[in-house]
């Protein structure tokens, strides 16, 4: 039996395979291993540990959506890739209080930061956010097709049909 020091440890392996049961395992310790997800997430410098430390703490907020709040703190992170997956967890686990502080990333300098934010916005059906998704889409000018589907499928899952129809004159 591994100790939670040991899993710990292994989040940060070089083999996906590895990381993903030391995931795992620690979601299967419940608080212990939310503690030291977010431990991990908060202070490691291995780009894959925090990543598998935010997925193992949307498996458990997916059980207990008031652990979504954690994902908050991420939304400013330094590493832009943190930043896109802490968004999409978001979404993920609907933590609807959180929907407000996603809008600004559509404006975001990294497109996989806007990509994932739109898609979550649209999963929590947050239609306060149309008019920004709308000005997304059009800053993107559709040259990014992945930015395209991320705007259109949000504005499609929170019901902007009236939005969209007043943008059939639009290049």
């Amino acid at each position: 039996l591994l100790t939670e020091k040991m899993l710990e440890e292994l989040l940060a392996n070089a083999d996906m395979r590895i990381r993903q049961k030391a995931q795992f395992e620690l979601v299967d310790r419940g608080v212990k291993g939310f503690d030291i997800f977010k431990s991990v997430a908060q202070n490691s410098n291995n780009q894959f540990a925090r990543i598998h430390a935010m997925w193992g703490m949307a498996q458990l907020a997916r059980e207990n959506n008031a652990l979504g709040g954690v994902f908050t703190t991420f939304l400013k992170d330094k590493d832009a890739e943190i930043i896109a997956q802490a968004a999409k967890l978001i979404g993920d686990v609907k933590y609807q209080a959180a929907a407000a502080d996603l809008v600004p990333l559509l404006t975001n300098g990294n497109d996989r930061v806007k990509f994932f934010a739109a898609e979550a916005l649209g999963r929590l059906k947050y239609t306060a956010a149309t008019a920004d998704i709308i000005k997304m889409l059009e800053v993107n000018n559709d040259q990014d097709v992945y930015l395209r589907h991320a705007g259109v499928l949000a504005l499609s899952r929170f019901g902007a049909d009236e939005a969209a129809i007043n943008l059939k004159n639009s290049p």
